[in-house]
């Protein structure tokens, strides 16, 4: 069973409740149609914003998340679209989890 955490944009989230991502995850849509229906949501986290520790802050959430249990990430579809860290994070995370680099509406 996958334990899956998503990550947002704190930016974002200051706007945002984060209804595209738990609705794609309850509806098993989006990035997350491959899942089965026991795999659970234990964890939604944003980043820290924008700085210069960015792609630290979230590796430090991420090993918190990783101490909590979660085995897949799903950085959500605003730190895509919006986030200049993305690939950092997407490589950085892929060591140590499941990652995928989206959460909502069409994979790129």
């Amino acid at each position: 069973m996958e334990k899956i955490g998503i990550i947002n944009c704190f930016e974002v989230s200051q706007r945002c409740s984060g209804g595209g991502c738990t609705r794609a995850f309850h509806h098993r849509t989006g990035a997350f149609e491959a899942y089965d229906q026991e795999d659970e949501m234990i964890s939604f986290v944003h980043c820290n914003g924008c700085g210069e520790e960015s792609v630290q802050q979230v590796l430090n959430r991420a090993k918190e998340m990783k101490e909590a249990g979660v085995t897949a990430i799903h950085l959500s579809t605003c730190v895509r679209a919006k986030c200049p860290w993305y690939d950092q994070f997407m490589s950085e995370l892929s060591k140590d989890f499941n990652v995928e680099g989206y959460s909502h509406g069409k994979k790129r």
